[in-house]
């Protein structure tokens, strides 16, 4: 785990799962040039409280030579089995107030009122930093380890550096490309220097000395340069998160301790409308979601004695997806319908109903058909023994079934046109009706199932310099996004319906040019 800064943390901090993603954010080198200026004047805000900047994360002025702190890459290694951490579900590390940092901020207000936390800086204190601290103070007497956020990639909030929970195993001081190039450090574009400048700190062009457009000249050739390496460097961080698109295989959960808002308040199926902290999400209900938590923790962690419902649920959606896909493509083709559409969808129904069929109605303990097809693939391989395991079971149970019910329904819609066909050389007079429900009954499944692998994917193989780029809310090297703002980034639309902006489902392929093109804009 890796965290870069200018000094090695003593109690709460971010570490990142990343190395790309600390340097990224760590190594912030000073601007020439014209550049310059904008960084010193800044067009970012605090972040504090929960404002956030509209752009990437702004580095910090650039100091002097004398007064110049290094800075550092830190890496450290766990130093026992860190099994007491609380993983936040979504986009939890995003900067947003539509709902991803909810669970956080019932935590935190929560424990304000648990611990009677009068005093905290609660004014004063970046949002997510006054969310840590006092989750790490209300973790301490429960051996709470941190907690675990994601965004563009996976980082760890870790409650306390001075425990023996991890060790620093490597402690490098980074080094500044102009360092390394052995260029001297930035010149001083101030009115004290002598430089033209306006009451808004903006250059006045036609005032320049032929000495300072020469040094200008020079140092915008640099900062040039210079763009093309922080290109580079925001690239791999993009490179490294989309490594995790599927999951950060060094996190394993203990899913039997499960603590959600599910059966507890109304929760939308629409993800991009999703709140924990609703109407219907009462104080005493936020209460009890902290109180298990507390109970979870007094029991401890052990992913091993838990079914992996990941794994289970990527099964599902591996086997699933291309058969609906392939169906609903088969429905929806282009031409008219004739039995050629009847006969090959059900080339693809009827190979999986007939894998649950009995050649007698005498069938074994587990039955026939759908009831058999639905306990194959939701079948739990370790022994259910907590609520939320049957909570995580049953939604599985739900599903699945909804899935085998609308393979079913498609097979027994053109199975007798196919028959017809096959006997008669003819079709029935319902052939157009049947294959316009089978249509409808596919593709509503697609839209309300809602998974990333039937929705949301790049349309063609990325070259190696380029990544199939899932947007994010930001923070990020693409900038930051407010999901409630009619702003497009890079990646998403407004929509109208949900009032707020999603993700396009066609994910694009980016490289480093595009990168460029979007943080001039």
């Amino acid at each position: 785990m890796y965290h870069a800064g200018s000094k090695v943390p003593t109690t709460f901090e971010w570490l990142a799962m990343d190395h790309e993603f600390s340097y990224s954010f760590g190594l912030r080198s000073p601007s020439y040039g014209r550049k310059s200026l904008e960084r010193r004047h800044g067009r970012f805000g605090n972040g504090t409280n929960g404002d956030h900047p509209k752009g990437p994360p702004p580095p910090p002025p650039p100091p002097d030579e004398k007064g110049r702190g290094s800075q550092k890459m830190l890496t450290y290694r766990a130093a026992r089995d860190l099994n007491k951490f609380l993983y936040l579900d979504g986009a939890s590390a995003a900067k947003t107030d539509s709902g991803e940092m909810d669970t956080q901020l019932m935590l935190s207000n929560v424990i304000k009122e648990k611990l009677n936390l009068t005093d905290d800086g609660e004014n004063e204190r970046m949002a997510e930093r006054l969310y840590a601290a006092r989750i790490c103070k209300w973790g301490k007497p429960f051996g709470l380890d941190g907690i675990i956020r994601v965004e563009v990639g996976f980082e760890v909030v870790l409650c306390d550096f001075s425990a023996d929970n991890v060790e620093l195993v490597s402690m490098l001081e980074m080094v500044q490309p102009n360092q390394y190039l052995g260029l001297p450090a930035p010149t001083v574009i101030s009115k004290e220097e002598g430089w033209p400048l306006d009451e808004n700190g903006s250059l006045v062009e036609d005032q320049l000395t032929d000495d300072q457009k020469a040094i200008l000249e020079r140092e915008d050739g640099w900062e040039k340069a210079f763009s093309n390496f922080n290109a580079v460097k925001s690239f791999n961080q993009l490179r490294a998160g989309a490594a995790h698109d599927n999951g950060e295989h060094r996190i394993h959960i203990d899913y039997r301790y499960l603590v959600s808002g599910i059966n507890r308040t109304y929760i939308a199926p629409d993800p991009n409308n999703r709140r924990l902290l609703d109407e219907g999400m009462t104080w005493e209900k936020q209460l009890d979601m902290v109180d298990d938590l507390e109970k979870a923790l007094e029991v401890g962690f052990d992913a091993t004695q838990s079914m992996d419902w990941q794994l289970a649920f990527d099964e599902l959606v591996l086997k699933f997806a291309p058969l609906l896909k392939s169906v609903s493509n088969i429905l929806n083709s282009d031409g008219d319908i004739n039995e050629s559409i009847a006969i090959n969808a059900t080339a693809l129904t009827l190979n999986f109903c007939l894998r649950f069929e009995a050649a007698s109605n005498n069938s074994d303990e587990f039955g026939s058909g759908k009831d058999f097809a639905v306990y194959q693939y939701v079948s739990p391989y370790q022994a259910l023994k907590t609520d939320a395991d049957f909570l995580i079971w049953s939604s599985a149970v739900s599903v699945v079934g909804e899935i085998v019910d609308v393979i079913y329904k498609v097979n027994d819609l053109l199975i007798p046109e196919v028959y017809s066909f096959m006997t008669d050389n003819t079709t029935s007079s319902d052939l157009i009706k049947n294959v316009e429900t089978a249509r409808s009954t596919i593709d509503g499944l697609i839209e309300s199932l809602g998974w990333i692998e039937l929705n949301y994917r790049c349309e063609r193989q990325c070259n190696w310099d380029e990544v199939c780029y899932t947007p994010s809310w930001g923070p990020s090297p693409m900038g930051m996004t407010e999901p409630g703002s009619h702003n497009e980034g890079f990646g998403t639309h407004f929509d109208e319906s949900r009032q707020r902006l999603v993700i396009n489902s066609k994910l694009q392929c980016i490289n480093i040019n595009d990168l460029m093109v979007n943080r001039n804009h």
